[in-house]
């Protein structure tokens, strides 16, 4: 749901998002554009199960971060996106900083809410790539199915019974696709 007409910056971002009357709502800036996140039930579920498996695997290899869906990330000053849940790791992000990280997650996930459009999606992944992000993951609960984006390379797609792999954003990370949706 997109809030307001005129083009934002991210001062005019931080002084809305702190009105009283926008506490525990959460809004990203688009494209100077507010757009207000609508959470329900199930994505909430699958975030935090995926949060839940990354978060075990940093507690073995202490490489990074992984947030969730109130964790912002600036690209610029007209675009702060938040991931359901995203990863940036400790050599980019060597402190943890007090609001938004000021630079882009290296995996960003977003996961399909039914108020969702999947051609808006897309483009949200494009834009994450876009802005230095290296992986992407599209997580489709009702089809049971998660697109990968990275930079330069075609589109896969992951079924129920596939695996998907960190690859060199997340080294060692696995999680088979059907774990999400537990």
């Amino acid at each position: 749901m997109i809030i307001e007409q005129k083009k934002l910056n991210y001062a005019d971002y931080q002084k809305f998002i702190s009105q009283p009357e926008n506490a525990g709502k959460i809004y990203e800036l688009i494209d100077g554009e507010l757009v207000e996140k609508m959470g329900s039930f199930e994505p909430a579920r699958i975030a935090i199960n995926i949060a839940y498996y990354i978060r075990g695997f940093l507690f073995q290899h202490e490489i990074g971060y992984v947030t969730g869906a109130d964790g912002g990330y600036i690209f610029s000053d007209d675009n702060v996106l938040i991931p359901d849940v995203a990863y940036i790791s400790k050599e980019r992000l060597p402190a943890q900083p007090e609001r938004e990280v000021p630079i882009p997650p290296d995996l960003a996930i977003e996961i399909k809410s039914p108020t969702d459009r999947k051609r808006d999606m897309r483009k949200k992944a494009e834009k994450y790539l876009a802005h230095g992000t290296k992986m992407v993951w599209l997580v489709f609960p009702d089809e049971q199915q998660v697109e990968v984006y990275m930079q330069d390379e075609d589109v896969k797609t992951f079924g129920i019974d596939d695996t998907l792999d960190g690859r060199d954003v997340l080294p060692g990370f696995t999680l088979v696709v059907r774990d999400m949706f537990r």
